[in-house]
């Protein structure tokens, strides 16, 4: 498998996320979606940021800090999120699909995301997966390991 991660410097995590505001803005017509795709952003704080639509497929955010960041609609496919705090992140539509979240910090919005098959947890995380309304159906397309001692 190639090695695809990109080093993204904070400068320029910053400046993708100012284009990504102003996309926001102005609905399109200036800046530009953020397209974060394989980057390497482990241990980045992005408490409170709008990442509404960003691509972060495959994305290595272990460690982040994703408290009450707007994550709406943000494809996470596959991506890298262990012991990532996501309490309070607006996961409406968030694609979590073959996404890592062993040991990250879920809060009741999980409930909004759009899935989370072939996702990997751990038993800690149970509580607020149960939540899903699809979770009878996404349960058996889950991983789940016991939380380590």
């Amino acid at each position: 498998m190639m090695h695809h991660d990109r080093q993204f410097t904070r400068s320029e995590c910053d400046q993708a996320l100012q284009k990504h505001q102003l996309w926001l803005e102005t609905c399109g017509t200036k800046g530009a979606r953020a397209d974060l795709q394989w980057a390497d952003l482990r241990c980045v704080d992005l408490r409170g940021v709008d990442l509404w639509c960003a691509d972060l497929q495959r994305v290595d955010l272990r460690g982040a800090d994703l408290r009450g960041a707007d994550l709406r609609g943000v494809d996470l496919l596959g991506a890298d999120l262990r012991e990532v705090d996501l309490r309070e992140a607006d996961l409406r539509h968030a694609d979590l699909v073959c996404a890592d979240l062993r040991g990250v910090q879920l809060g009741i919005s999980i409930r909004d995301c759009y899935s989370f098959c072939n996702a990997k947890f751990t038993a800690d995380a149970l509580p607020w997966l149960i939540l899903h309304p699809r979770w009878v159906k996404l349960q058996h397309l889950v991983q789940i390991e016991e939380v380590a001692a």
